[in-house]
């Protein structure tokens, strides 16, 4: 496959994840919440590498805490807009999760996140098919990236 040919692919996934997370809601559903005012059900660690070069792909690990039980996680990311590299380490704050097995699947969404060298931020808020909704935050990065982006995640438990 030829790199124009791995970039429309990309894209391409990163459109489809984002389409199949918001699939099926109504109008009524995208009201924006304000969720820094509610109490998150669980948290999450990560730590995911990504390169973009207007598309995007990410893969990385992370561990969720619910109910006083920790949860391996892997993740794949297909995201549109942005370029560089960079390795990011982060929380997040999960809403919405009342059962574990809902917690798993695509999550669509957007956020934004400049690194340079070993400075970097970056902020976003994804939600998944079943209504849960991740708040991350960047703690640590490291690279060179500038991203401005909507796209997709693919979260699931290390042992499936």
């Amino acid at each position: 496959m030829t790199f124009l040919g791995a970039m429309l692919a990309t894209l391409v996934f990163a459109v489809l994840v984002s389409l199949h997370a918001h699939a099926g809601q109504d109008e009524g559903e995208n009201q924006y919440t304000d969720y820094s005012k509610e109490t998150p059900s669980a948290t999450l660690e990560f730590d995911v590498t990504s390169v973009k070069f207007i598309g995007g792909v990410g893969w990385g690990s992370g561990t969720l805490h619910f109910q006083d039980k920790s949860y391996p996680l892997k993740v794949k990311i297909g995201s549109a807009g942005g370029i560089g590299y960079r390795e990011m380490k982060g929380t997040g704050k999960v809403y919405k999760l009342t059962s574990l097995e809902d917690f798993p699947g695509i999550y669509g969404g957007g956020g934004a996140g400049i690194t340079v060298a070993d400075k970097g931020a970056g902020t976003g808020t994804i939600e998944n098919g079943k209504g849960v909704v991740i708040s991350i935050t960047v703690t640590d990065s490291s690279g060179v990236q500038l991203a401005l982006s909507a796209g997709g995640m693919e979260i699931a438990f290390a042992d499936e």
